[in-house]
């Protein structure tokens, strides 16, 4: 599917290529050229990309468009950035630390969408971002462990200044008398396709979060979200249903509303849902906040 990357983590990234995430499909690179080069070399520099030890390939659809300001460093081998930027505006940037090896950050087409992220830590091996098409970000860091694993960021999301994204609690949490690890171990984090994170959202632990969904200014998201509901508080619970959000303050456009699955524009409640239910997710009406 795509030049540059194993075939393990081709095959996790197929796996998160789901219609609640992004329109991209298997087929959606068939019919691109891509160009690969090394990302501490001088091509890669025009297009601003700054490398720091090696073992880092950088695979563009567009080897003429320039990306953005990007800074990256490897502690390992065979990692990729990979970027398709037919249609790019150069308004990504980042600071990207790779610590593993056969790791790989992917970025569909955002447009002219601005993309900050002054804080990626990928700190084990095999792991991955996923950027959908048209996603944007004021100000995203991400920490995550745990060999294999990722955190998918779904098309058209909408993600905040100070917002952190961190698939683990950080360190081990124990009972002291039976010495049994009594938090979660690191996971897998999917933010579907339309989702808005608030301003210092944190995404600590969290599994998945639901299409459409609006995540509160300085929420603690852990567990899971159900699809197009409000979200606030510590831990966040569930405030409103059955809402979403449009980009333009004059509401949302027929392509946002199609996008989470509701084909009536007229009532949002009386429409189908083509994602798998308006619920998904939903416990007991709240967010998941279970670290066990």
């Amino acid at each position: 599917m795509l030049s540059g990357i194993s075939t393990n983590v081709e095959a996790q990234l197929a796996g998160v290529l789901d219609p609640r995430v992004t329109d991209v499909t298997e087929n959606t690179f068939a019919a691109r050229d891509f160009t690969i080069m090394d990302a501490g070399g001088e091509d890669a520099r025009r297009l601003g990309v700054t490398a720091i030890g090696g073992g880092i390939t950088l695979v563009v659809t567009d080897p003429t468009r320039k990306l953005g300001d990007i800074r990256i460093q490897s502690g390992g081998r065979y990692n990729t950035l990979f970027f398709d930027n037919v249609f790019w505006g150069g308004q990504c940037f980042a600071s990207i630390r790779m610590l593993g090896s056969d790791t790989v950050m992917l970025f569909n087409d955002i447009g002219d969408a601005y993309v900050s992220m002054p804080n990626i830590y990928l700190r084990s091996n095999g792991q991955f971002v996923f950027w959908g098409r048209g996603a944007s970000a004021v100000g995203l860091s991400m920490e995550i462990e745990g060999e294999g694993l990722g955190v998918v960021v779904g098309d058209d999301a909408l993600i905040s200044n100070g917002v952190w994204i961190r698939n683990y609690d950080m360190h081990a949490i124990h009972d002291l008398r039976t010495g049994a690890r009594i938090n979660r171990p690191p996971m897998q984090t999917v933010i579907e396709r339309h989702v808005w994170l608030g301003q210092d959202a944190m995404l600590l632990n969290a599994e998945r979060i639901g299409i459409g969904t609006i995540v509160g200014t300085r929420t603690l998201v852990k567990g899971t979200v159900p699809p197009r509901v409000v979200v606030a508080g510590t831990p966040a619970r569930v405030i409103r249903e059955g809402v979403s959000w449009g980009r333009s303050s004059n509401g949302m456009t027929a392509a946002e509303r199609r996008s989470i699955g509701l084909a009536d524009t007229r009532r949002a409640e009386s429409a189908p849902d083509g994602f798998g239910g308006a619920t998904q997710g939903r416990i007991g009406g709240k967010c998941d906040p279970d670290t066990r």
